[in-house]
């Protein structure tokens, strides 16, 4: 009897340490999806650096920061791993794949915005809505195999997911692109052709010369020399 009770014991025993073993890998499971989730999508951040100057919409747009032509500047834009292949995903699903020539796919030929993070001069913007600029240069580049791609950058697009970053701006600027040149033999192209019309009192976007660094996961790589252009009617 004392043995038949023994047995029913160690029974118990085992039973319980097997759903003890079932829930510590479920638990596991699920913190390996939460942390997932929060690599990509954590809202809970403090915009630390912001200042009514560089960041706010109570200011006029600073064209002599962001279009002084007396230097090249550096931008950084780091986006996480899941966030960069989602683009180059939807890429390859618009214009086929990466180093291919090949026709568009016929649907809506709209890239991607996602989330990311912009530094410039020693300052974050954070979760600026970040896609690649469509034109001729996109589809060019990307069926040569050049990563060097346009993107576009709004700066408030994501307030609605993070209300911190309500009304966000770059030194006064809601909006801004990166033109990656492909097409032009000479870079100095767009800019000379900007200041000549300038001259002239003709209104045109403004220029500037920006060295581009991308951050997708294994630190900051070099993508060249990028035009910074004013998106005119989408300034505020």
């Amino acid at each position: 009897m004392k043995k038949i009770k023994k047995n029913i014991n160690l029974f118990f025993k085992a039973l319980s340490f097997g759903a003890l073993l079932i829930s510590l890998n479920s638990c596991s499971s699920d913190d390996s999806i939460i942390n997932e989730l929060g690599e990509v999508d954590d809202p809970d951040f403090e915009t630390t650096d912001w200042t009514i100057e560089t960041h706010s919409n109570f200011v006029s747009p600073n064209f002599d920061e962001v279009f002084g032509d007396n230097a090249v500047k550096r931008l950084d834009i780091v986006i996480t791993e899941a966030r960069w292949q989602s683009m180059l995903d939807d890429m390859t699903a618009i214009y086929g794949a990466f180093g291919v020539s090949s026709s568009p796919s016929g649907g809506d030929i709209d890239p991607i915005s996602i989330p990311a993070e912009i530094f410039y001069n020693g300052l974050e913007w954070y979760r600026v809505g970040v896609s690649f600029k469509e034109n001729s240069g996109l589809q060019q580049s990307w069926q040569s195999g050049i990563l060097k791609l346009p993107f576009n950058l709004d700066f408030d697009e994501f307030e609605d997911a993070y209300p911190q970053i309500e009304n966000q701006r770059f030194y006064g600027f809601k909006k801004l692109s990166l033109k990656n040149n492909f097409s032009d033999k000479l870079i100095l192209k767009d800019k000379t052709a900007t200041s000549e019309l300038s001259d002239e009192v003709i209104e045109t976007s403004n220029k500037a010369f920006y060295t581009v660094y991308v951050d997708h996961g294994e630190g900051p790589q070099y993508f060249g020399v990028y035009t910074m252009v004013e998106e005119v009617d989408q300034t505020s």
